[in-house]
């Protein structure tokens, strides 16, 4: 294969690769669940497994600690991260005029459905913040106890 035939190649494959990539974002923004109408914006979310837990990253930039709020559903199957975005009344005030507008502010809130295959180990989740990212820890049950037992009768 010459140089010029591996150039078209690898040309094509980030060509089929972007392509790809825009169909995924496409489907994904069309098939993601709208928001309320006081939920107007939801962060963008990364997920990956590892050996020992599924990991979630969270764009939240501007985004106070206190106004943050993570929660497990009651069936391990759902992560809600919730929060809001505040924009400073006084900055907003003093503005002539708008070019360019791309942040969003106000209310949010992303539920995160976890793989179906994994069963999360409850007390181990963690959250983490930092430069404008939330890490979100969820461990993964390492014992293979069974979800229901056997209750013992006393007579």
């Amino acid at each position: 294969m010459s140089y010029r035939d591996y150039r078209e190649t690898d040309l094509f494959r980030q060509m089929e690769s972007e392509m790809q990539r825009i169909a995924d974002e496409a489907l994904r923004v069309f098939l993601a669940d709208v928001p309320a109408p006081d939920k107007f914006w939801q962060p963008r979310v990364d997920m990956h497994e590892t050996p020992e837990s599924v990991v979630l990253k969270v764009e939240i930039a501007g985004v106070s600690l206190n106004k943050l709020k993570v929660s497990l559903s009651s069936d391990d199957r759902v992560i809600t991260i919730s929060g809001e975005r505040v924009e400073d009344d006084a900055e907003r005030a003093n503005r002539i005029r708008c070019y360019q507008l791309e942040i969003y502010f106000g209310p949010f809130e992303r539920r995160i459905l976890l793989p179906p295959e994994i069963r999360v180990e409850r007390e181990g989740v963690r959250a983490t913040c930092r430069d404008g990212v939330l890490v979100v820890t969820i461990p993964k049950r390492t014992t293979s106890t069974p979800d229901s037992r056997t209750i013992p009768i006393t007579g």
